[in-house]
């Protein structure tokens, strides 16, 4: 899973990622329909080496690789000037949709899983010619793997070796043919875990175990209704190659890790299983993995449309509710009540039905379909309770409206208790007081700039406790308690150690003071433009609050 801090720098650098990925998209099209311009391409490759400079600066595992390799890629195209591949443009084009809509994807979720990434890097590799990533690569297993599961070691003489080997591959490879074939069911994976089983047994407790366990829990996925891909079937072979060695080494040496990483991957994208539960716990990945299914839905969510493209139809869902908000404000007070209004006014709700469908709010866009045909029928002064009932429907569309913004804006999500409240006057008033806590953040350092200025004159400071105290009430509302926390022990500070004592504090303490209240102005600020640079921030305020002799108890900060 990705860093806050990995997160943090994404929201700074990728503007200029963006920037240069548009243009480099726009580049590549016109060299495709010009081949005879290899200028472009020169500043192709430039723009994509910036692109991988930060985003390696960034730590951002998947798009580091997805990234160096459409620079190779890139290369290569304008090594070969005309005679380029359709090929590598194909892989380039894929590879560029698929790195904006992944940086687009955490930047929302907040975590990321770069196995996603993954058929658009060995797409780019196949085109640059060189070996395919398993999917077991962003798998970072420790220098010093883990002991083999304990099992009784077979002990037996070279001739007995080569027979037994011989019968366990031969039980391997009876099903291997019919999962390359795509003919494999559950009693053929059953058949190859089993000749993993006897493969560790062979191994005992030597290292070279680990890897016939993992298998064999790789096998109990496949069991449970993980899918085969070309992938899947390439780390079959390579097995049935690791038996084939096993009657020379006799279980001695050490586990390939690629191969060992890529048998943990496929056993934890199964959701359980007594010994697929062991390899995720000996691995770590109880809960730091996802299960295919679950994959696939986050594939989806990264591939579907865009942030943008969804704002842009929900302002068009938006003009529609203000429209027809504003017939029915007329239409309550006893004007337009004539069958050409409300012919109008279900058209109106008609598109808006077409329009939430585009936006896959399903549920939402049938109800507006149903409010169309009652409206229609709708005939002479209308009754306010008809009418306040098509308010409800439409103050419905307008939460699930904003409901889906929500989601593709960084930084604005915000829990909602009360069902009987607009998502989007929510939405207004979190926008209001993120605004009015920054106002007061800078009502309190002019403040203290003014105590400064005027030889520490406490007039300057009585109002910054209460000041204060009032930000901390509006970021409680917003559910940022350490915020919260961390501002109430900076006015404790002011009353105490300023206010109410005899001597004033140094410049020192007063800097460390300003330090606290300016961390927490900063993480709004990055919330106020959907940018948010991570809670790490805080952490600097925090200390800054202790060192002052005002410590946040961790209940505060949770």
């Amino acid at each position: 899973m990705v860093l806050v801090s990995s997160i943090a720098s994404l929201n700074l650098i990728r503007p200029e990622v963006d920037a240069n990925l548009t243009q480099i998209e726009a580049h590549i099209s016109s060299y495709v329909e010009e081949r005879e311009n290899p200028a472009m391409l020169g500043a192709c490759v430039e723009g994509m080496e910036q692109v991988a400079g930060a985003l390696r600066m960034a730590e951002l595992p998947g798009a580091i690789e997805l990234a160096a390799g459409m620079s190779q890629l890139l290369r290569q195209v304008q090594e070969r000037g005309a005679a380029a591949a359709d090929e590598d443009f194909a892989a380039l084009g894929q590879g560029l949709m698929i790195l904006g809509r992944y940086l687009e994807y955490l930047q929302l979720r907040q975590t990321s899983w770069p196995q996603m990434l993954l058929p658009a890097i060995n797409q780019v590799r196949a085109a640059l010619k060189q070996p395919l990533l398993g999917e077991g690569y962003f798998i970072r297993l420790e220098k010093l793997l883990p002991a083999a599961p304990t099992v009784t070691r077979l002990e037996l003489t070279p001739a007995q070796l080569n027979a037994l080997v011989r019968r366990i591959r031969l039980m391997y490879q009876t099903s291997l043919i019919a999962a390359l074939r795509d003919q494999a069911d559950v009693p053929h994976y059953r058949m190859m875990g089993r000749a993993c089983e006897r493969a560790q047994q062979v191994c005992g407790q030597r290292p070279l175990g680990l890897l016939w366990w993992a298998a064999a829990a790789a096998f109990d996925a496949l069991q449970r209704g993980v899918t085969v891909n070309a992938g899947r079937k390439a780390l079959f072979g390579q097995l049935d190659r690791q038996l084939k060695a096993l009657a020379q080494n006799d279980g001695n040496g050490q586990p390939d890790r690629h191969l060992l990483a890529d048998c943990i991957y496929v056993a934890a994208l199964a959701a359980d299983g007594p010994r697929i539960g062991k390899v995720k716990e000996q691995f770590g990945l109880e809960h730091s993995c996802l299960t295919e299914i679950e994959m696939n839905a986050e594939y989806e969510v990264m591939c579907g449309p865009g942030g943008s493209v969804i704002k842009t139809v929900a302002e068009v869902v938006k003009e529609e509710l203000a429209q027809v908000k504003e017939t029915l404000d007329v239409m309550s007070r006893g004007s337009k009540n004539d069958s050409e209004s409300y012919t109008a006014m279900a058209d109106s709700l008609a598109r808006m039905a077409q329009t939430l469908v585009m936006l896959g709010l399903l549920e939402s866009s049938q109800a507006m379909r149903k409010h169309a045909e009652a409206v229609r029928q709708w005939s002479g002064p209308t009754e306010l309770s008809a009418l306040t009932t098509l308010v409800d429907a439409l103050m419905d569309v307008e939460s699930a409206v904003a409901g889906l913004v929500k989601r593709v804006t960084p930084g604005a999500d915000m829990p909602v208790n009360n069902v009987q409240i607009s998502v989007h006057q929510l939405d207004e008033a979190r926008v209001l007081l993120v605004g009015e806590s920054r106002s007061g953040l800078s009502l309190a350092k002019r403040a203290l700039s003014a105590y400064l200025d005027s030889s520490n004159d406490l007039m300057h400071l009585a109002n910054v406790p209460t000041t204060l105290q009032s930000v901390v009430g509006g970021l409680s509302f917003l559910g940022m308690a350490r915020g919260a926390a961390i501002l109430r022990a900076c006015s404790r500070y002011i009353e105490v150690r300023m206010l109410a004592a005899e001597q004033q504090p140094g410049m020192t303490e007063l800097e460390t003071l300003a330090d606290a209240i300016t961390s927490v102005d900063y993480f709004l600020e990055s919330l106020e433009a959907n940018k948010p640079i991570g809670e790490g921030i805080l952490e600097i305020a925090e200390e800054s609050v202790a060192e002052l002799g005002f410590p946040v108890e961790p209940a505060q900060a949770a």
